[in-house]
């Protein structure tokens, strides 16, 4: 991460549990564990930081994912009363991806 922004330990995401992302995921799990923050001022300090390649990076991500991770994010688990740590750490990935762009 090329990043300047300082985000407290307790604020980052947590190491995430493969077997509770759909499997078409597991292969983003490192950008969720990365930039799945969920608080909104340290995420957006964070997108702010990178650097034009992070940046990009994160747009691919959700032009390639956009559409699949509706079906997760909008699905069941979204009317549950707690929903897990990884998806709010991919619900928060998105966003950052929506702020990179």
């Amino acid at each position: 991460m090329n990043s300047k922004a300082v985000i407290p330990k307790e604020h980052l995401p947590p190491k995430l549990v493969k077997e509770r992302v759909p499997a078409c995921f597991w292969p983003l799990i490192p950008l969720a564990e990365k930039y799945g923050i969920a608080d909104d001022v340290y995420r957006y300090r964070l997108v702010k930081s990178l650097g034009q390649i992070e940046k990009e990076q994160l747009s691919q991500f959700l032009y390639d994912y956009d559409n699949k991770l509706d079906e997760w994010l909008a699905g069941p688990e979204s009317m549950a009363p707690d929903v897990s740590n990884e998806y709010v750490a991919f619900s928060a990935l998105r966003i950052a991806a929506e702020e990179a762009a």
